[in-house]
């Protein structure tokens, strides 16, 4: 029998019970439109580190992984192509630009864990940094750090478009970020998708598919709906 191909990359997202159950199906159909699978991890016990630490050290069969929030989407069919060129050049993570805005004075940069891409191979050699949050750092914070002490490559995506401006990014040209910011043209992130936080991001998702899988998601949602009075 003949040896399946390795992979180049795989896409995760991971989510639980508060996520709104309409985010990972207009989540998955955009990732659909563009033509790439996104794979959907659901744990009631895991913490946003647990997870990056879990798919890091246990996915092998694959060049890159790639990571994304559950309300985090492309925008462009080119995104893909992009990111890769990006990850080509040894050593290196990209991926979007943050400030932990509660940490250190906010004085501090790294390559968010709502989207980003590495090699397996680099986090093999860099012994798979700890994701946690910690007192001193954001969740995914710390890969970044290892990364810059080690001499590695950091590729920013920075914001191009925001919706509603919330908090300072520690960067000279650009610092802000906020609810529904778009990174390189390429990128969207609603941020804080809650049950009730949804409607932001379900609308640019809404923006981004064509008619007929909009109407099937309609009809879907309709019929997932809980009775009135329930």
């Amino acid at each position: 029998m003949a040896r399946e191909r390795k992979k180049t990359f795989k896409i995760f997202s991971f989510y639980n019970h508060k996520v709104n159950p309409k985010v990972p199906r207009y989540q998955k159909a955009v990732f659909r439109k563009f033509g790439v699978p996104v794979h959907h991890i659901i744990d009631e016990q895991f913490s946003h580190g647990d997870f990056l630490n879990h798919i890091c050290r246990t996915v092998t069969d694959t060049d890159y992984l790639i990571f994304f929030d559950i309300d985090c989407v492309p925008t462009r069919r080119e995104w893909l192509s992009a990111l890769l060129e990006d990850l080509r050049e040894p050593r290196t993570i990209a991926g979007a630009a943050q400030t932990a805005n509660h940490l250190r004075d906010a004085k501090n940069l790294y390559v968010s864990p709502f989207f980003f891409g590495i090699s397996t191979a680099y986090l093999k050699e860099l012994n798979y940094p700890d994701m946690n949050m910690t007192d001193d750092m954001d969740a995914g914070q710390n890969l970044t750090e290892e990364i810059t002490r080690t001499g590695g490559n950091v590729k920013y995506w920075w914001p191009t478009h925001i919706e509603d401006e919330q908090w300072y990014l520690h960067h000279p040209e650009h610092n802000k970020f906020g609810y529904g910011t778009t990174y390189n043209d390429r990128i969207y992130h609603a941020f804080l998708s809650r049950h009730d936080l949804s409607q932001r991001f379900i609308k640019k998702c809404k923006s981004i598919l064509p008619l007929f899988t909009k109407l099937r998601l309609k009809l879907t949602d309709k019929k997932q709906s809980p009775p009135v009075g329930q």
